[in-house]
């Protein structure tokens, strides 16, 4: 017998990180994180023409509402600051007239910052080395690199690692990783790691079909964080969007996103500071009454995600 969550209707909330029109080189986005521009097309066009497609707003008033969610509901967003979401994914969003939210770092817009994940992927997909040693939590863990899959499996087991680290402890383990590995950090090379400026902030807000969110300055992870930290993190994004955009900002969305990644704690100073919408990463679909600071969605793509319709 079938539970009476599976016979409700429900809305989905696809996630995407990046949109690449580029070829990568050797294990560059093997995760698929930027997902290649002929399938995102592929995807919208599947979505305007037998999807409900409406913005996380007006998802979010749907299941709080009194009104059947219709079948097929979906609402698109973006975590992050990639310059492709600009270049790329706005222009197809705009010809299939796709409405979308995008959640950005403001520590990382203007600039040739890169996260810990993606220097972590350049130094292991530039290394010449056939093994490697590396220092993690008092213990050496050795690593054969003699081919991708290799490369591709050391990367998977140190992200993994690496998460459950201090982020003071994480920069200074990616740190040593440059020299450990031998690569000259020349990620600013790769295009895909390009960072969005604040014009293109500036183009992506466009309400109510176009909405810019708060992804954190630094994309830490809010539930490690001090209480200052944490107000930081939120209130820093948070005025600093505004002022550029002229506009309260009241949508975020945690980093990482996990269960672990957030909390109460973090729920109540982001409600303080007028956020009212907030989805985690968090695989699954939302139903009638799901509260807006728990909303899950569906990574697209990334490490073989498939996309939901």
């Amino acid at each position: 017998m079938k539970s009476k969550q599976s016979l409700e209707s429900y809305a989905t909330i696809l996630l995407y990180h990046g949109v690449t029109a580029v070829h990568s080189s050797g294990i560059e986005n093997f995760s698929k994180k930027h997902l290649p521009v002929k399938e995102f097309e592929e995807q919208m066009e599947y979505l305007a023409q037998n999807a409900n497609v409406i913005t996380l707003c007006e998802l979010v008033k749907l299941l709080q509402g009194n009104v059947k969610v219709p079948q097929h509901t979906v609402s698109v967003t973006f975590d992050d600051s990639f310059k492709n979401i600009r270049k790329i994914a706005l222009p197809i969003l705009k010809r299939y007239q796709i409405p979308a939210t995008f959640f950005v770092t403001t520590g990382f817009i203007g600039t040739s910052r890169r996260s810990w994940a993606d220097l972590v992927e350049h130094f292991m997909n530039k290394t010449a080395l056939d093994y490697l040693e590396v220092p993690i939590s008092g213990d050496i863990k050795k690593f054969e690199l003699k081919t991708n899959k290799n490369k591709i499996m050391a990367i998977v087991e140190i992200k993994s690692m690496l998460k459950m680290m201090k982020p003071i402890e994480r920069d200074s383990f990616v740190s040593s990783l440059e020299c450990i590995t031998q690569v000259v950090d020349k990620s600013n090379d790769v295009i895909n790691y390009e960072n969005l400026t604040w014009d293109d902030i500036c183009e992506l807000d466009a309400p109510p079909n176009y909405v810019v969110g708060g992804h954190t300055v630094n994309h830490k992870v809010m539930s490690y964080l001090s209480e200052d930290e944490l107000n930081y993190e939120i209130c820093e994004c948070k005025n600093n969007l505004e002022a550029h955009l002229g506009h309260p900002i009241d949508q975020f969305a945690y980093p990482e996103g996990q269960p672990e990644h957030f909390n109460e704690k973090v729920i109540s100073v982001l409600k303080k500071e007028g956020i009212r919408i907030c989805p985690s990463a968090v695989h699954g679909v939302n139903y009638h009454g799901t509260n807006p600071f728990y909303l899950k969605r569906v990574m697209v793509g990334f490490m073989g995600i498939k996309f939901p319709f």
